[in-house]
């Protein structure tokens, strides 16, 4: 990983365009990196309002396991947000409110890293197939569903549990001393 100069790239206005192995890319789980996917990458630089801003445009297509299921499935990631590139965590807290931040220590930072962070913010907390698509859970899961009506109607049974204090601070205080 090359670490560059970030105000060099604002001042200069840089412009990178690159593809990345996600095996490749620093602190993302080893699993995403398993299905051999690619990240392709965008990054342009710029200054606004005295901070160095890049802005992240990426698209990755990765293999993932779908939670309801288990089982492995596609999924295709795209992103796009401006970054604003700051080098203390003072700096960051003095950014302009509604700005996400990338800490870049001593003003130099490495495009792979700024691209891993964009990917996992980008990434479902739950990845789950699609409606449409098939899921092992679903055919597995259907003639539970034909129970389930019933089972939420009685979770869903309303519970006063201080439906009898009114009573009980009232009785109390009918109590002799």
């Amino acid at each position: 990983m090359k670490l560059r100069d970030v105000r060099k790239l604002a001042e200069t206005r840089a412009a990178f365009d690159f593809e990345v192995p996600v095996a490749a890319l620093p602190g993302l789980p080893t699993v995403l990196g398993a299905g051999n996917g690619q990240v392709q990458v965008q990054v342009r630089f710029s200054r606004e309002q005295g901070f160095a801003i890049a802005d992240v445009a990426l698209s990755a297509s990765l293999q993932v396991t779908c939670q309801r299921c288990l089982a492995p499935m596609p999924l295709t990631v795209r992103a796009h947000s401006p970054v604003l590139v700051v080098e203390s965590e003072r700096e960051a807290e003095d950014a302009p409110a509604g700005w996400e931040t990338f800490l870049a220590p001593e003003g130099r930072m490495s495009l792979e890293a700024l691209a891993a962070e964009e990917l996992l913010l980008a990434l479902p907390i739950v990845p789950l197939h699609d409606a449409g698509a098939e899921c092992l859970a679903a055919e597995s899961d259907a003639g539970s569903r034909q129970q389930a009506p019933a089972a939420v109607e009685k979770a869903t049974a309303t519970v006063r549990p201080f439906a009898d204090l009114k009573a009980l601070l009232e009785g109390g205080s009918k109590a002799p001393k």
